[in-house]
């Protein structure tokens, strides 16, 4: 496991908790969220960019420190020290919502219907547990060289409804890209980065407790699981795009609804993202009659969100039509429990909206040698079987069940979702807590090992668990009179400038006042000395707040009185 480990408890900050930052603390956490989304940064934007938003450099460094000690801001270590911040991945979506006018809405509902490019393909959940049955069945040794064998890697291409061409847009990297086609590599990269196998003892293991935690998890939660991993692993890193990620899932419409897209500059990239999101099941890529590109999800896109993990709504349990030439017609809506049993004992023919098994002799008797016992798998026939077992299956099922003697490889198994493993032989850190009223840990932390080349990834790098001061220092701040920023004053020409000085060098804002009018400055140079003039950035309202400037250059004459304007958390 890496020693970075983003959160220690996830992190509960919403609206209401950015609503309740002081708007210098929103400034400057919009300024960062626009610039940098989720990737990571070393340094804050420089004093010309804060001019523009109505803010000092001291202003923005005060507020930078209260919003990492609220934790809107994390750090890590890279391995000389420098340390790196980045907004973490669970404060995305709020932010997202809080800042989509100042970035620029890209996602809006269309009015009209859109000419379908690119169908969703059926989710990719299922299609992970395909492949968990398939590993668990044939095994996936590795050679050597720590790679799977050719032949294995060309079966696991075609044993799934993706394909490589779902994905030619995203760019990924990954090594061995000549012998791991990018559908192979993105299946198999999302089975390490969630936990459920691990490269071990020269061979790609099942972690069967992890497996049996993932198997009580409903659709709804997989395919969040699932789309977290995709969004953080696949997506590229700049921000711009990150951005359009985010927005399309937390402003589009429900499910079914087309929205256009509307950001021509990132439009080949962006339609990459979407082509592979329908590849993995959760939309549809269309355009409308003017050639604009326009996408809907098939999924409701506010289940994908972390802020919406512990919501619990769903659909009653639903089974298979078992037909009497041993054909199980299974509908979409039966649940991951019905289809980890059928992967067991039936052959997949088709993946679809309707998908079809079959079953077979030599599948049959391959789970029982497995270990799981013929009055289980009856019994699980008979909760799921809508219909009912046709009489000639039943007895076909007895006469198989007789024809193996073999004795169970492992502790007996069960068709149903088994209880999760609590032995000590389980590694404690990986453990998560119980699947309890839909509310668990997640699965996925970007510091997983997986195949893919993570963009910006933050893998390897130690967590920054310094004390963050509640105060913020100015150098030589108590050999100042205390008059200059507690009150209103006039000032000789000399100490004016002292104090003109004083602020540039701290990067302080300054106030000045002439016939009860209040500017307040950010300012960046002093020319003269007898006559001397103060350029700078000139807050155009009476109002702090504003982040409306202009650029300005003043002389002494032209205010009253002046005082320094220090960040409330300033040492005193």
């Amino acid at each position: 496991m890496s020693s970075f480990e983003p959160i220690d408890e996830p992190v509960v900050l919403n609206l209401d908790s950015w609503s309740k930052l002081a708007l210098v603390e929103q400034k400057v956490l919009g300024a960062i969220f626009h610039k940098h989304a989720g990737q990571p940064f070393s340094s804050l934007l420089p004093r010309e960019q804060w001019a523009i938003e109505g803010l000092s450099v001291a202003e923005a460094n005060s507020s930078f420190a209260s919003l990492r000690q609220q934790r809107w801001i994390e750090s890590v270590y890279k391995s000389w020290g420098e340390r790196l911040f980045y907004i973490p991945a669970s404060l995305m979506e709020t932010l997202t919502i809080a800042y989509a006018q100042r970035v620029g809405i890209t996602v809006k509902q269309m009015a009209q219907h859109a000419h379908v490019l690119q169908e969703g393909k059926p989710d990719t959940a299922a299609e992970l547990l395909h492949l968990i049955a398939w590993i668990e069945r044939e095994g996936l040794p590795l050679t050597g060289k720590g790679t799977i064998h050719k032949k294995s890697v060309q079966k696991l291409s075609v044993i799934t409804v993706l394909s490589s061409t779902d994905f030619e847009g995203l760019g990924i990297r990954y090594d061995h890209s000549d012998l791991y086609p990018t559908h192979v590599a993105i299946l198999l990269d999302l089975l390490l980065s969630l936990n459920l196998v691990q490269k071990s003892d020269g061979q790609i293991q099942i972690v069967d407790h992890r497996l049996q935690k993932w198997l009580q998890l409903s659709w709804r939660q997989m395919h969040r699981e699932i789309y977290q991993a995709c969004m953080e692993r696949y997506g590229e890193a700049e921000p711009a795009l990150q951005h359009f990620r985010y927005q399309l899932a937390v402003l589009a419409p429900e499910k079914n609804i087309w929205c256009h897209i509307e950001n021509l500059e990132l439009k080949p990239r962006i339609r990459g993202w979407l082509y592979a999101l329908a590849g993995w099941g959760y939309g549809e890529v269309g355009e409308d009659q003017s050639g604009a590109l326009a996408f809907r999800w098939l999924i409701e896109p506010h289940s994908l969100l972390y802020r919406e993990q512990e919501m619990v709504s769903e659909a009653e349990p639903c089974g298979f039509y078992m037909q009497p030439d041993f054909e199980m017609l299974v509908p979409p809506e039966a649940g991951p429990d019905v289809i980890w049993m059928l992967e067991q004992c039936a052959e997949r023919v088709t993946r679809d909206r309707m998908s079809i098994y079959r079953m077979t002799r030599e599948r049959f008797i391959s789970a029982l040698a497995r270990g799981y016992e013929l009055h289980e798998v009856i019994e699980c026939l008979d909760q799921y079987a809508l219909t009912g077992i046709p009489e000639n299956v039943r007895i076909a099922l007895a006469d198989w069940g007789k024809e193996t003697d073999a004795a169970p490889l492992t502790v007996n198994r069960s068709m149903k979702v088994m209880e999760a493993s609590t032995g000590s032989a389980d590694d404690p850190k990986l453990l998560e807590k119980d699947v309890l009223s839909g509310v668990y840990s997640s699965f996925y932390t970007p510091d997983n090992l997986g195949l893919v080349d993570v963009p910006a990834s933050l893998h390897g790098l130690e967590r920054d668990h310094s004390v963050i001061e509640k105060k913020f220092s100015l150098l030589g701040f108590e050999e100042i009179p205390e008059t200059w920023y507690k009150e209103w004053r006039r000032y000789h020409s000399s100490t004016a400038r002292q104090i003109a000085a004083k602020a540039i060098e701290w990067q302080t804002k300054l106030g000045i006042q002439q016939e009860n009018q209040t500017q307040y400055l950010i300012p960046h140079q002093v020319e003269g000395h007898e006559q001397w003039t103060l350029s700078g950035w000139c807050m155009l309202d009476s109002s702090e707040n504003t982040s409306e400037t202009e650029w300005r250059t003043f002389s002494p004459s032209e205010w009253d009185t002046m005082r320094l304007i220090l960040p409330d958390d300033v040492i005193t």
